[in-house]
C-alpha cells in the first residue's frame, strides 16, 4: 500500500493537536504536583491557544531542520 502524502494543512493540524495533548499533559502533571505539595491548590489549568501555537511551531522548526540539507 502507498503512503498518502498529507498537505501541509493537515500536517499543521497534527501538530497543533499533538502539542495539545503535550501541553494538557504538562498542565496535568502541575496540578498533580501542586496538589500533592500545597495546602491550597490552584485549580487545573489548560494550555493557551499562544502556548499551542508555540509549541506547535517549536515541533514544525525542528521537522523543518531535518529535511534541509546539511551544510
Amino acid at each position: 500500500m502507498k503512503p498518502t502524502s498529507k498537505t501541509p494543512y493537515e500536517i499543521r493540524l497534527e501538530l497543533l493537536q499533538l502539542a495539545f495533548e503535550i501541553l494538557s499533559a504538562k498542565h496535568l502533571a502541575a496540578a498533580a504536583r501542586d496538589q500533592k505539595h500545597l495546602d491550597h491548590p490552584a485549580p487545573m489549568t489548560s494550555p493557551t491557544t499562544e502556548e499551542v501555537v508555540a509549541e506547535a511551531e517549536k515541533m514544525n522548526s525542528f521537522i523543518s531542520k531535518a529535511n534541509q540539507p546539511h551544510s
